[in-house]
């Protein structure tokens, strides 16, 4: 990045007190000449000429020394904005030197924008935050008000002997309700953290063994496996399978009759079904963390809209990219499919 650049600092000093100097000896002879008001002869001006040879070398030698001093002290300033634009913040002193000076309005130049764009990502995971505090407070207060208000009717001995085990299996079914939201939280908090242990994993034997026992589909709904023998991806064991089972339990419960099938892609996974499938004003949003297609919330169906955001920051941590196509429409397709780097 430094040395692409045709002069440098005491390159451009040396020139312009060279330049300098000759201005200022020509500017002499002609005060002289004004002052005392004899013509300069060639006497005079072969001295004037020698005088200008004479201090060429010193102002020269004098450039170059101021020069090499300016340079090296703005080498370090380069440095350190080099470091920051690399998001290295502490740092030690530098060996070595950086003398083109237009290196610095370069750096400073990358600097302001890598430091646009990390105020507008925080600004955006700030309002990101918010929203989740808020819809996390909304999805909590509601199963809370009803504990609440069960709580003081049996305090007060309002509920009546015949009604008191609908009452203990509602705040069971709402203490349950809250517990899984936690735990759902906790695990789009793990998502966003970048671990993984890749490995190798034939996809038609894990479908198989680890992901299709876990996926209730109704009688009328079929399960179809269109996986290449011998088809393997490179992924972590226990992400995958979240994404996997995240993807088919949703198709489950949009899925009224029809099929469910997981195919091999060339370099990924397709996930679809012949269900409800998802309106084009839903398509941008649902990768939001509680974001849910179903205005009504039901529980049974919507969930906490978390699921397609941890699925697909899973999916970012080992290299894929998950995403909706939005040119399906016989139902829902997921795609997942590496990124190329």
């Amino acid at each position: 990045m430094w040395g692409t650049h045709s002069m440098n600092a005491k390159m451009y000093l040396i020139v312009y007190y060279s330049i300098a100097g000759v201005i200022i000896s020509l500017f002499t002879a002609l005060m002289t000449y004004w002052i005392i008001d004899v013509p300069i002869g060639q006497k005079m001006m072969f001295k004037i000429f020698l005088t200008i040879l004479a201090t060429l070398p010193i102002i020269g030698l004098l450039s170059y020394s101021i020069g090499r001093y300016l340079s090296d002290r703005l080498a370090t300033i380069s440095l350190f904005l080099d470091d920051i634009s690399e998001d290295k913040f502490l740092t030690d002193k530098h060996e070595e030197s950086i003398t083109d000076i237009h290196a610095i309005h370069e750096s400073i130049h990358e600097l302001s924008h890598r430091l646009e764009n990390s105020i507008t990502t925080l600004k955006k995971n700030n309002t990101q935050l918010n929203n989740m505090i808020l819809s996390l407070s909304h999805d909590i207060k509601t199963p809370l008000s009803i504990i609440e208000g069960y709580l003081e009717e049996l305090e007060d001995d309002i509920v009546t002997p015949e009604q008191k085990p609908a009452v203990i299996a509602t705040l069971k079914k709402e203490t349950a309700y809250i517990n899984e939201l936690s735990s759902e939280v906790i695990h789009y908090l793990q998502s966003l953290e970048n671990r993984s242990e890749k490995e190798t994993i034939v996809l038609k034997d894990f479908l198989h063994e680890e992901v299709c026992p876990l996926v209730r589909a109704k009688k009328e709904v079929e399960l179809k496996c269109e996986i290449e023998e011998g088809f393997e991806i490179t992924f972590d064991r226990i992400a995958l399978k979240s994404i996997l089972v995240n993807l088919m339990h949703n198709a489950t419960k949009h899925t009224e009759q029809g099929s469910i099938t997981v195919k091999s892609l060339n370099k990924g996974i397709i996930v679809e079904d012949t269900g409800s499938g998802i309106e084009s004003e839903d398509a941008s949003m649902i990768f939001e963390p509680f974001y849910c297609a179903d205005e009504s919330k039901n529980r049974e169906k919507s969930g906490f809209g978390l699921g397609l955001s941890i699925a697909k920051n899973l999916a970012e941590n080992n290299g894929y990219d998950l995403a909706l196509d939005t040119e399906y429409t016989s139902g829902a397709r997921f795609i997942l499919q590496r990124l190329d780097r």
